[in-house]
């Protein structure tokens, strides 16, 4: 039954709602049916039988075309009342406030303005030539009608917008995810296959002539995929909804996997030093992320464009928030910046302003390449930093 219904209510025959030719279906045959047994008598049915067929048919388009009920109801109105009785059966009744909600409900303003003024006079017009008393009630009647109409458009309109705005958040949602996800992406893929390269060159060159030196680039590939694969593992799991509030940042690398980091890149052939404060204040999960993936990109940035030369990278506290620097000597080639259309340093600048703070990158008068970037805290200072020492 109730799929009968959704069927019968989202059907279309000839573009009409199926619901509205029911509905002027079933007035025309209460009309014909009345005018054709003379209860009541309003005239000839040479004059009431038209009068009730252009009452009740039209309102079929009463949503496609919401005037012609309107004006088909006010002429046929002013018709019967002519030349003889003025319509005052229910259905009549029934028929004039269903064009009158119609013109109102589906129209533009000066529309609805216009069908629901013609009917209105029409309907006052018929009462007059009836030397009737109803005036006030035809007005209550058929102007509340048609205000009821109009705060009915209203409503729709606000309950669309609504919908509308609830889509275009959940567009939003998924495409800064997406985002996110290419960033966490490109951080974690960018740098390990850096290393995988660099180390999987030098395996191979010391294969050809001393085989035994081959070990440890090979240890060096393995422990670079195997912690690539953590990290993804962390990112699925994101996805699949098993991480907390944070995002994912809770299970994800922070200030405490630096000097992991820093060994990776010094196996890669960087010459990388550390300078880590102990006192640095307390950083939520999300931002020691974000602190780790700027290392993490620049370093790669450092070893993908200017080669294997000696890099710094010096974490301090900067009042509530930590500044971080990554600075490079220049390299045979000298640093360009990366293109627009990127996710790498552009990435790293949103996920730094996300948090508050500020992020900046370019090149120095040497020819070498500093990356800034200062990330309020969230929490006063405490020992949680204090197990990462500074190393060189």
């Amino acid at each position: 039954m109730a799929r009968w219904l959704a069927a019968l209510r989202n059907a279309r025959p000839g573009g009409i709602p199926a619901a509205d030719a029911v509905l002027a279906g079933l007035l025309l045959l209460v009309a014909v049916a009345s005018v054709l047994a003379g209860k009541p008598d309003e005239g000839p049915p040479a004059v009431t039988l038209p009068a009730a067929v252009a009452m009740t048919g039209p309102l079929a388009w009463r949503r496609k075309s919401p005037l012609v009920p309107a004006l088909a109801c006010a002429s046929a109105n002013l018709f019967q009342a002519a030349l003889a009785q003025a319509p005052g059966t229910l259905w009549s009744l029934v028929a004039f406030a269903v064009a009158m909600y119609s013109v109102a409900a589906w129209s533009t303003e000066g529309l609805a303005a216009v069908g629901g003024g013609v009917l209105l006079a029409a309907l006052l017009v018929g009462e007059w030539l009836a030397d009737g008393p109803d005036y006030l009630f035809i007005v209550l009647l058929f102007g509340g009608t048609w205000l009821l109409g109009r705060a009915a458009r209203i409503w729709r309109g606000r309950l669309g917008h609504q919908q509308q705005h609830e889509l275009d958040a959940a567009r939003l949602a998924v495409a800064e995810e997406r985002l996110r996800i290419a960033r966490e992406l490109h951080d974690v893929l960018g740098h390990s296959m850096s290393v995988i390269a660099v180390q999987a060159d030098a395996a191979g060159a010391a294969l050809d002539s001393a085989p035994e030196l081959a070990r440890e680039p090979l240890a060096a590939i393995h422990a670079t995929a195997r912690g690539s694969l953590a990290e993804i593992r962390t990112m699925l799991d994101v996805l699949h909804g098993e991480a907390g509030g944070d995002g994912g940042a809770a299970g994800s690398p922070g200030l405490a996997d630096l000097q992991t980091l820093l060994d990776s890149s010094r196996l890669a052939g960087l010459e990388v030093t550390g300078c880590i404060d102990a006192g640095l204040p307390d950083l939520s999960p999300a931002a020691g992320l974000v602190l780790f993936r700027v290392v993490q990109e620049s370093l790669t940035n450092v070893l993908k464009h200017a080669g294997p030369v000696a890099a710094g990278v010096l974490l301090i506290p900067a009042g509530n928030a930590v500044q971080l620097e990554i600075r490079n000597e220049p390299g045979a080639v000298a640093v360009a910046a990366e293109s627009p259309k990127g996710y790498g340093l552009r990435g790293l600048g949103e996920r730094v302003r996300q948090l508050g703070g500020t992020f900046a990158a370019g090149p120095e008068a040497d020819g070498g390449w500093l990356v800034t970037a200062v990330v309020p805290a969230t929490a006063p200072s405490s020992a949680a930093q204090a197990g990462i020492a500074a190393r060189p």
